[in-house]
């Protein structure tokens, strides 16, 4: 019996087959989701600003991002990683050409319990360069701190290898932004590089009631 050419693929959400003949699988030939669930995304593309930085959220923290960012990180589901930016990976890599990434950090402990990081995976979907020179020094988690405490978010990341910064074009990626501490912290460290260019990148934007 000869080989299949076509290879069954599965969804990586529901687990269900993917059908070839659907007009989804033809368009997106590398796609790792059934029409199905593709069709629960609702992708916004939000242009918003840090000062006079640059920012674009591909969607809005609604439950469908909720529960898969939950499995990817939370339950340590690598296979997870290409279902967030998969679609739009030809604009993105088309839209930071010639951007360098740097992604915010978790503290290494985290990254070691799950084994992988879950921003760096989604990163590398990108093909861009990736700078690993920001770190978290203390594990402070912004989920579990209230507004106030999400500010002190700059007292516990440290950049290093500056070089490697000047004169570049630098695109900060998280998986959630909040208050935008985390992102407004990274982008003063990589200021001090002196970069061409800072804009940023995240999966999901959120809105956090101050308390």
């Amino acid at each position: 019996m000869k080989a299949s050419l076509h290879p069954t693929k599965h969804c990586k959400i529901c687990f269900r087959e993917i059908k070839d003949n659907s007009f989804h699988n033809l368009l997106f030939k590398n796609n790792d989701i059934c029409e199905d669930c593709f069709n629960k995304f609702q992708p916004k593309f939000i242009h918003f600003k840090h000062g006079k930085i640059n920012c674009l959220s591909i969607y809005n923290y609604d439950l469908t991002i909720k529960e898969l960012l939950y499995k990817y990180k939370g339950c340590y589901d690598i296979e997870l990683k290409s279902v967030f930016l998969s679609r739009y990976l030809w604009y993105l890599r088309l839209k930071y050409y010639g951007f360098k990434v740097i992604t915010l950090p978790s503290y290494y402990l985290d990254d070691e319990r799950r084994g992988f990081n879950h921003v760096k995976e989604i990163a590398k979907l990108l093909k861009l360069p990736l700078l690993d020179i920001l770190e978290k020094t203390k594990d402070h988690k912004q989920a579990d701190q209230n507004f106030e405490g999400r500010k002190k978010i700059g007292k516990v990341l440290k950049l290093s290898h500056l070089e490697l910064i000047k004169n570049q074009k630098i695109l900060i990626m998280d998986d959630v932004h909040t208050t935008g501490s985390s992102i407004d912290a990274a982008i003063n460290l990589i200021k001090e590089g002196k970069p061409k260019k800072i804009e940023v990148l995240v999966v999901a934007k959120n809105e956090l009631k101050k308390d």
